[in-house]
């Protein structure tokens, strides 16, 4: 009994649901092809509205109510190829009751000469609608599966909007670089002496750090002088082993 109620009123929601979405989108249609036509969408929404309502409900109803449980209960083999949480799945149903809503439709409206042909184009095209619904739900379970697995996970379409951000970044004109000084008679004479010898051209930095390393050196050298009693040697008159630039 529990597992009747529950299918009871999945039914009776799934009956609700579907009247009224399709009444909905019925009416929004009608009103803006009236406004198109220069006619009153407000009559003509509520029209629409109200003949997609009814064929919605005879729809839903027959399906859930008459078709379902025929086929769940009575032919097995059937509901075997439509296994539930599958692309098939109600597609049966949906045809059945497809046919059985064209078939209503169309013999009141056209008569009985065209009651065969409304029972197949409604059973087609549910059967149609009905897989490309049931693709969905797939896609959309099969997308919150992959982000309770994987919280970090990127689907295709955000790393390709991130790929086609960096190219764009990448291949962007940058500003141009602000134009450099103007070199110096020492810096030209430098140029020169590095391209034919092999001459380092030091840095301030640099500069100063040879200065204390040799004024280190012949600080050192004085204080052994010193502790032998030797006279101190004269200073250096050679070149420095670096160039200031």
């Amino acid at each position: 009994m529990p597992q009747d109620n529950t299918l009871l009123e999945q039914s009776v929601r799934t009956v609700i649901n579907g009247t009224v979405a399709v009444s909905l989108v019925g009416g929004l249609s009608g009103a803006g092809y009236a406004t198109l036509k220069g006619k009153s969408p407000l009559a003509y929404g509520f029209m629409t509205s109200l003949n997609t309502g009814l064929a919605s409900f005879t729809f839903f109803g027959s399906r859930e109510f008459l078709f379902s449980p025929l086929i769940r209960e009575n032919l097995s083999h059937v509901e075997a190829i439509q296994p539930k949480g599958s692309v098939t799945d109600k597609v049966a149903d949906s045809a059945a009751a497809g046919a059985f809503t064209g078939a209503i439709l169309n013999g009141v409206r056209y008569g009985r000469g065209r009651v065969a042909a409304g029972a197949l184009a409604w059973a087609f095209t549910s059967s149609l609608l009905q897989m490309g619904y049931n693709k969905v739900i797939i896609a959309q379970r099969e997308s919150e599966h992959v982000r309770q697995v994987n919280p970090g996970h990127v689907d295709a379409p955000s790393q390709l909007h991130s790929q086609v951000q960096e190219l764009a970044y990448t291949h962007a004109p940058q500003p141009p670089l602000p134009p450099a000084e103007p070199k110096g008679a020492s810096d030209r004479i430098m140029d020169v002496m590095t391209w034919v010898a092999p001459v380092k051209k030091l840095s301030d930095d640099e500069y100063v750090e040879v200065m204390r390393k040799q004024q280190a050196a012949i600080d050192k050298r004085l204080a052994e002088l010193n502790a032998r009693g030797a006279p101190p040697p004269p200073p250096p008159t050679g070149d420095s082993p670096g160039q200031k630039s």
